[in-house]
C-alpha cells in the first residue's frame, strides 16, 4: 500500500487482499508480482475494445503499408539507447482511464519531437485523448480509440506539450489553445489481415522509422514483473495500446503505461516471432513528421482550466 499509494479501509481492505494471494510466482522463466496493477478488480481494468475494431476502418491508399519483398534480418536496436542518446520519453501511468491509445500513440510522436539530438519532448496525452473524442471524432476517450486516428487528427492538429495540457486520468474538453511541438505528414498501417506474417517486417519498420504503436492483449500482464513473456500464456484478441521502441535477439522492448512500478521498470519484454499478444494484428507507424514551435497570441497558464 505504501509502495503503490494505496488506501484501503474496513471490507475493501478484505476484498482487496484476496487478489493479491499467490501472485508471487516464476512461470516458465516469466516473473510475477505484485505491481501497480495487482489489486484492481476486474471491472478496474479498462481494456481498449476499439482496437477490436481496427480491420473495420476504412483506410486510404497512403496509409497502406507497403509490404517489403523479402524482410531484411537487421540487428538489435533499443531507441533508449542510440549511441549514447535516448530518443523515448520516461515511462508515464493512464491510471484508471482507458486511454492507452493516445499514450501509445504520444510515445511516438515524442520520438519525432526530435529525432537528432536525443532530446524528444514531452507530449500532452490529454489533449491527445480528449481531441480525438469529443463529438465530431471516432475515439472515445477513457473507453479507449485508435492510434491511426490520433495520427490523423495530427496531420492538421499539431500535438502540445504535457505541461502545457498535463494529464488529469478523465475525460475533459479538447484545449482550444494550441502550442505546436509535432505535426504529422504521413503514417501507415500494417495488419495481419493485410500479411500473416506482418511481425517479420517490424525490425525494417523500427530501424527506419523510430518506436511502432501496436495492440496488445493486456489480460495476463497486470502482475508482470520480469523475464520474456510467451506467446503461450495470452491470446491474439488485442484489448491494449502500447509502443514497441526496439527488441533484442528473443523479445520485443515494449514501453507500457501503466508506470514505473509495473513490469521492468514500465516495460514489457514479448517474446519475439510467434505473434505474442497479437503484437502483429494492428501496427501504426509514422513515416514522416515535423516538429514545429510557434507562439500563443494571448498567454496563459497551464493551470489554466481548458
Amino acid at each position: 500500500m505504501r509502495q503503490h499509494n494505496r488506501s484501503y479501509t474496513g471490507q475493501e481492505m478484505t476484498s482487496r487482499v484476496k487478489l493479491l494471494k499467490n501472485i508471487k510466482r516464476v512461470v516458465d522463466g516469466v516473473e510475477f508480482g505484485l505491481t501497480s496493477r495487482s489489486d484492481r478488480f476486474f471491472h478496474e481494468k479498462q481494456r481498449n475494445i476499439h482496437l477490436k475494431k481496427h480491420h473495420i476502418v476504412k483506410r486510404s491508399p497512403i496509409q497502406q503499408h507497403v509490404h517489403l519483398t523479402t524482410s531484411p534480418k537487421l540487428p538489435p536496436i533499443d531507441w533508449r539507447n542510440i549511441n549514447g542518446k535516448n530518443h523515448v520519453t520516461p515511462v508515464k501511468d493512464q491510471g484508471s482511464c482507458g486511454g492507452c491509445f493516445a499514450f501509445a500513440s504520444a510515445a511516438v510522436l515524442e520520438f519525432w519531437s526530435d529525432t537528432s539530438m536525443g532530446t524528444p519532448t514531452s507530449l500532452s496525452e490529454q489533449s491527445l485523448m480528449d481531441c480525438t473524442s469529443n463529438s465530431y471524432q471516432p475515439n472515445e476517450g477513457c473507453d479507449g480509440g485508435l492510434m491511426e486516428y490520433v495520427f490523423e487528427y495530427a496531420k492538421t492538429h499539431p500535438v502540445p506539450l504535457e505541461s502545457e495540457f498535463p494529464y488529469r486520468n478523465s475525460e475533459h474538453q479538447c484545449p482550444q489553445r494550441e502550442l505546436t511541438r509535432v505535426k504529422v505528414d504521413n503514417y501507415k498501417v500494417l495488419t495481419r489481415l493485410e500479411k500473416a506474417d506482418a511481425e517479420a517486417e517490424l525490425e525494417w519498420i523500427l530501424h527506419t522509422y523510430g518506436p511502432v504503436s501496436v495492440g496488445i492483449d493486456s489480460t495476463n500482464i497486470d502482475n508482470y514483473s520480469g523475464g520474456i513473456f510467451k506467446a503461450h500464456m495470452c491470446s491474439t484478441e488485442i484489448d491494449h495500446a502500447v509502443t514497441i521502441v526496439g527488441y533484442t535477439k528473443d523479445a520485443w522492448i515494449i514501453k507500457n503505461s501503466w508506470g514505473l512500478n509495473w513490469g521492468v521498470d514500465g516495460y514489457l519484454y514479448l517474446e519475439r516471432g510467434a505473434n505474442a499478444c497479437g503484437v502483429a494484428e494492428y501496427i501504426v507507424y509514422i513515416t514522416s513528421a515535423n516538429p514545429e514551435s510557434k507562439t500563443l497570441s494571448t498567454q496563459w497558464s497551464p493551470t489554466d482550466d481548458w
